[in-house]
C-alpha cells in the first residue's frame, strides 16, 4: 500500500475500539491462516528456523514481515528505539547469541527507517 499526502489512512485499532476486538482479530486471523496455510500454525508452534535476524526500530510503521512479503516464522526480530546497536545492551546480546548459535541465522539486517 502506498500512501501519500492526499490518501485518509484508518487505523484498524482506534480509541474507540474495544481491547477484546485483538482477541476477535486473533481468532479471524487464526482461522484465515488455518485455511490458507493448512499446518501452519502447529508446525510453528513446535520449532523456528529463521534464516534472518532483524534489528529493526520500535516503530509500528515498519513492521518486518510485512515490508520484506515474508511468512511467520522467516524472520527472527529484535527491535529497540532507533534500532541501535550497542556493546553494552543484553537484551542485544542475547538475541544476537540466540539467533546465531541456536537459530543458526544466515543473514543479519540492521534496518532503519527514513521519510515517515
Amino acid at each position: 500500500m502506498t500512501l501519500d499526502k492526499s490518501d485518509n489512512y484508518s487505523p484498524k485499532f482506534t480509541d474507540d475500539t474495544r481491547i477484546t476486538a485483538l482477541l476477535d482479530r486473533n481468532a479471524e486471523w487464526a482461522a484465515r491462516q488455518a485455511e490458507e496455510n493448512p499446518g501452519m500454525i502447529e508446525s510453528l508452534s513446535t520449532q523456528q528456523s529463521p534464516k534472518i535476524l532483524w534489528i529493526g526500530c520500535s516503530d509500528s510503521r515498519v513492521p518486518e514481515t510485512t515490508i520484506l512479503d515474508l511468512a511467520p516464522g522467516d524472520v527472527f526480530v529484535h527491535r529497540n528505539i532507533a534500532n541501535v546497536v550497542s556493546a553494552t545492551d543484553m537484551s542485544l546480546l542475547s538475541v544476537v547469541q540466540f539467533a546465531v548459535e541456536v537459530l543458526k541465522v544466515k543473514h543479519i539486517i540492521v534496518c532503519g527507517n527514513f521519510h515517515f
